[in-house]
C-alpha cells in the first residue's frame, strides 16, 4: 500500500523496496556473471550455416565474432523490449508482486536451458527467452515509483541502478572464478584431461548458478515482499490501450516526449559499448576472461558508489536534469577515450590494463548519473496510476536502442575495426545530449497537476 506520508516509508514498503533491490541484484548478479565470458562462450559452437548466409550477405567475409555476440545480446534485448510494456501494464492491472514472481522463476529455467545448450541456435533461443524474464525491469521500478514520492523518487531509480552496479561487482568476480582451472578441477574438469569438456564446463558452471540465485529471488519474491499498488488503483484502471500506441502517446507529451527520444538516442549510443566491451577486451587487448571479469568490477563498484549514494545528493543540490547533462556530457568523452586507448598509451605510456581500468572507471561513473536522472524526471511528469505503463514504455524506448546497438556495434566492430563502435557510440550520446539541451525549457517545466 502507497504510504500517505509523503517523506517517509512505512515498514512494508521499506521490505518491499529490499526484496525489489534484491530481485534485481540477483538478476544482474546472474547475468554477470557470464557476461565478461561471453565471447569465448560463443567460440565453443560451430557458427550455423545460417549464420554464415547473413554475414555474407551483410560483407563479413571473414571475423564474425562481433556479429555473432550482438545477436545474443539483441535476441535477449528484443524480446525485452516487447515484454517490458506488457509487464509495466499487467502490473498496474494485477500487481506489482505477481508479475516479480513470474519472470523471476523464468529466469531460473532459461538460465539451466543456456547451461545445457547444444548448439549456437539454441544458446541464441535461450536469450530470448530471458529477455522476455529481463522484461520486470519496468515493474520494478514501477514499483519504486510507487513507495517513493517525486521528491525522493531518484533515491528509488538509484537504489535500482546500485542494484545493477553491485551485481556487475560480484557476478563478473564469481564467473571468473567459477570458469578458472582450479575451481573446475575440483569436479574433474581440466584442459589437460578433456578441452571439449572442460570448456562445456566453463558454460554449464556460471549459468546453472546463475539459475539458483534466480530460483532464490522467485522464493523471497513470495515469502516476503508485500504489494505496493493498491486494490482501489487497480480497481479503477479501464481499458488500455496497444503498446505502440502509448508509446506514441507518450511521445506527443511535452515533457515525456523529448525525454524518450534521449533516452533511445543515448542507449543506442553505450549500447555500442556493452555488446563489445568484452570482444574488444578479448581480441584487441588480449584480455582472458579473468582481467575482463576485473574490469567489470571496477565498472560495477564506480555504479554502485554512484547511484548508492552521490546520485540523491547530487540531485537534491542540482536537479535531475543537470545532472543529466553532466553525465552526459562526461560519458561521450569517456566513450572516445575508451576507443582509442592503445593510441592514446603510445603517448601517456602507462601500463595498458591500467589505463583500461582507468577508463572503465569514467564510464561507470558517468554512466551512473544518467540513467536515474532520466527516469526520475520521465516519472515526475505521469499520473500516479500511470507508472507501470509509463515504466514500460520507457523501459521499451531503451530497450529499441538495444536491440539495434548491439548487431549495429558488432557489424561495425568486424567491418570497420575494433575502435569504431565505441566512436560511434561516443557521437549518439553527444548526440543526445545536444537534443536535451535544445528541449531544456519543455522538460523542465513543473509537471501538471493530473488527479490520479
Amino acid at each position: 500500500m502507497v504510504d500517505e506520508t509523503p517523506q517517509k516509508l512505512s515498514p512494508d514498503q521499506k521490505r518491499g523496496v529490499f526484496v525489489v533491490w534484491l530481485i534485481i541484484f540477483i538478476d544482474l548478479l546472474g547475468f554477470g556473471i557470464v557476461l565478461p565470458s561471453l565471447p569465448y562462450f560463443v567460440r565453443i559452437f560451430e557458427v550455423p550455416e545460417w549464420a554464415n548466409v547473413v554475414a555474407r550477405a551483410v560483407g563479413l567475409e571473414r571475423s564474425r565474432g562481433g556479429v555473432l555476440v550482438g545477436m545474443i545480446l539483441t535476441a535477449y534485448s528484443l524480446f525485452q523490449f516487447i515484454f517490458s510494456p506488457i509487464w509495466g501494464r499487467l502490473s498496474d492491472k494485477v500487481g506489482r508482486r505477481p508479475i516479480l514472481a513470474l519472470s523471476t522463476s523464468g529466469f531460473a529455467a532459461t538460465w539451466v536451458m543456456f547451461a545445457f545448450s547444444p548448439s549456437f541456435t539454441w544458446l541464441l533461443i535461450s536469450r530470448a527467452l530471458a529477455g522476455v524474464c529481463a522484461a520486470n525491469i519496468s515493474t520494478a521500478q514501477a514499483y519504486m515509483a510507487d513507495v517513493f514520492p517525486p521528491e525522493r523518487r531518484s533515491k528509488g531509480m538509484g537504489l535500482i541502478g546500485m542494484a545493477f552496479g553491485l551485481g556487475f561487482v560480484f557476478g563478473p568476480a564469481i564467473g571468473g572464478a567459477l570458469v578458472s582451472e582450479t575451481v573446475l578441477g575440483w569436479f574433474g574438469y581440466g584442459p589437460a584431461i578433456d578441452a571439449e569438456a572442460f570448456h562445456r564446463a566453463q558454460l554449464m558452471f556460471p549459468s546453472l548458478f546463475a539459475a539458483g540465485l534466480s530460483l532464490t529471488a522467485f522464493i523471497l519474491t513470495l515469502t516476503i515482499m508485500r504489494e505496493s499498488l493498491s486494490k482501489e488503483l487497480r480497481a479503477g484502471l479501464g481499458p488500455r490501450k496497444g503498446r505502440m500506441a502509448q508509446l506514441l502517446e507518450g511521445l506527443k507529451r511535452p515533457a515525456i516526449g523529448p525525454m524518450l527520444v534521449v533516452y533511445l538516442i543515448v542507449t543506442l549510443g553505450f549500447a555500442q559499448l556493452e555488446a563489445m566491451f568484452t570482444q574488444f577486451n578479448a581480441e584487441y587487448l588480449k584480455l582472458d576472461a579473468s582481467h575482463n571479469a576485473w574490469v567489470f568490477v571496477v565498472i560495477g563498484l564506480t555504479l554502485a558508489f554512484v547511484q548508492g549514494g552521490l546520485i540523491g545528493r547530487l540531485s537534491k543540490s542540482l536537479g535531475p536534469a543537470k545532472v543529466l547533462v553532466i553525465g552526459l556530457a562526461g560519458l561521450t568523452v569517456a566513450m572516445f577515450l575508451f576507443g582509442y586507448q592503445v593510441e592514446i598509451n603510445t603517448y601517456v605510456e602507462t601500463n595498458q590494463f591500467v589505463l583500461l581500468l582507468f577508463f572503465a572507471f569514467l564510464i561507470g561513473g558517468f554512466n551512473g548519473l544518467c540513467n536515474p536522472s532520466v527516469l526520475a524526471i520521465i516519472s515526475s511528469h505521469a499520473r500516479a496510476d500511470e507508472q507501470g505503463g509509463t515504466m514500460g514504455f520507457t523501459a521499451s524506448a531503451a530497450t529499441l536502442g538495444r536491440i539495434i546497438g548491439p548487431i549495429l556495434g558488432g557489424y561495425i566492430y568486424d567491418r570497420f575495426g575494433p575502435e569504431q563502435p565505441f566512436a560511434v557510440g561516443g557521437a549518439l550520446i553527444g548526440l543526445g545530449l545536444l537534443f536535451f539541451l535544445a528541449r531544456w525549457k519543455v522538460i523542465n517545466t513543473k509537471p501538471e497537476q493530473v488527479p490520479a
